[in-house]
């Protein structure tokens, strides 16, 4: 078996059967290559690794570049894990341990004191990360609402219907200004975000002091991203998202406790702690998450990976 970067991968068309079968992922190599030449968390990384076999692939690990910011405010780069897969048949055989290794041997070349990664304790890889020393920063909390009956109303006066990218960064740079952790945005950002989630103007809507992001499927929405700069504006939002959807409005990654508390306030369902977690592996002993990052940590769910 040898290890490969995606990029030395000459048949990436392999991947589509590994990636179908762990995530349902129809997996495109032109429509990836898009992503990640538009992507900067994956524009200048070597992508991932993959484990091959006589031309086939049998496992891959992917490598990001995440952007963060630490307590003493500064801007750090550390790895992110995605996509860590193994094809039916070949599970079991430390396929996966290999391609993590190199994955933190990749980020130890490169400076980086953290690896990061998103998963869930009910999944079989979660005691592999685990045994590498990846814990639990934090479960990812979820709001959630079935609406009673009524009309659909229209957007009023005070919110906007389109992409404002200047008026959303500077809404968000305030909101996060003393948070650590996935907080680092610039307008290229978040345009990659709008094109890579296919977030549409009519998903989008701005108020004075917050937004939100949606994602509508046929009755239901779902709250991609909420910001706001105190709880009256929450309230505000989390009641125009209601007006929004005619059945089911629901939400993860709900990290603020004020925003929780405004969602409760409207007779939503909140759940303290979900499946989905974030995880963290310190590459280095010179320094724990907690020192680096204190105990303000944020991320939402358009930060997921």
């Amino acid at each position: 078996m040898r290890i490969l970067t995606y990029r030395e991968l000459e048949g990436k068309k392999g991947l589509l059967p590994l990636m179908e079968q762990a995530f349902g992922w129809p997996f495109d190599p032109a429509d990836f290559e898009k992503t990640s030449k538009a992507d900067p968390r994956l524009r200048d990384s070597c992508i991932g690794f993959c484990a091959v076999d006589d031309g086939k692939v049998l496992g891959y690990v992917g490598v990001m570049d995440l952007a963060t910011r630490t307590a003493d405010d500064r801007v750090e780069k550390a790895g992110g894990i995605y996509g860590v897969s193994t094809l039916p048949g070949y599970t079991r055989r430390g396929i996966c341990s290999a391609l993590l290794d190199k994955a933190h041997e990749y980020f130890g070349g490169r400076g980086y004191r953290f690896s990061f990664l998103t998963t869930s304790p009910t999944i079989v890889a979660y005691a592999l990360y685990e045994r590498l020393g990846y814990f639990v920063v934090t479960s990812f909390p979820g709001v959630y609402k079935v609406k009673e009956k009524g009309r659909k109303r229209k957007a009023s006066q005070r919110e906007k219907a389109k992409l404002d990218f200047d008026r959303m960064l500077e809404i968000y740079c305030q909101y996060v200004k003393n948070r650590t952790g996935f907080v680092v945005r610039d307008q290229a950002y978040l345009k990659m975000l709008a094109k890579t989630q296919a977030i549409a103007a009519g998903e989008c809507i701005i108020i004075q002091k917050g937004y939100v992001i949606l994602k509508r499927d046929k009755k239901q929405v779902r709250i991609r991203e909420l910001i706001a700069h105190n709880q009256k504006e929450m309230n505000a939002l989390v009641g125009l998202v209601e007006e929004r959807g005619q059945t089911v409005v629901y939400g993860r990654a709900i990290l603020d406790p004020t925003l929780r508390r405004a969602f409760r306030s409207r007779g939503f369902t909140v759940l303290e702690a979900g499946h989905g977690v974030l995880m963290v592996k310190e590459l280095t002993p010179e320094i724990s998450f907690n020192k680096a990052y204190g105990t303000r940590f944020f991320m939402s769910a358009l930060d997921h990976f």
